[in-house]
């Protein structure tokens, strides 16, 4: 299978930056999991606005919430927030 794009919203950027610690590197390797195996499920599902499934995988503290899109290879990190809220 070959691995998709991965695209981040700009304010999830601004808190991986953030991130200079085990937490961060726990989210940059569950990132780099991703474009190798987009199929990986959340775990559980929220809907968008337009009804569309997304993915929710906890990964330490943070709740990274997501998307796939297979037609054109890539997934979508939509944000990134604390696991409990």
């Amino acid at each position: 299978m070959s691995p998709h794009r991965v695209f981040i919203a700009a304010e999830v950027v601004v808190v991986l930056r953030a991130q200079r610690t085990a937490a961060g590197l726990a989210l940059t390797r569950f990132i780099e999991e991703l474009a190798l195996n987009p199929f990986h499920p959340g775990d559980y599902v929220e809907s968008d606005g337009l009804g569309r499934p997304i993915q929710v995988a906890i990964v330490g503290r943070f709740a990274v919430c997501y998307w796939a899109d297979h037609a054109v290879k890539e997934v979508k990190i939509l944000d990134l927030k604390a696991a409990g809220n």
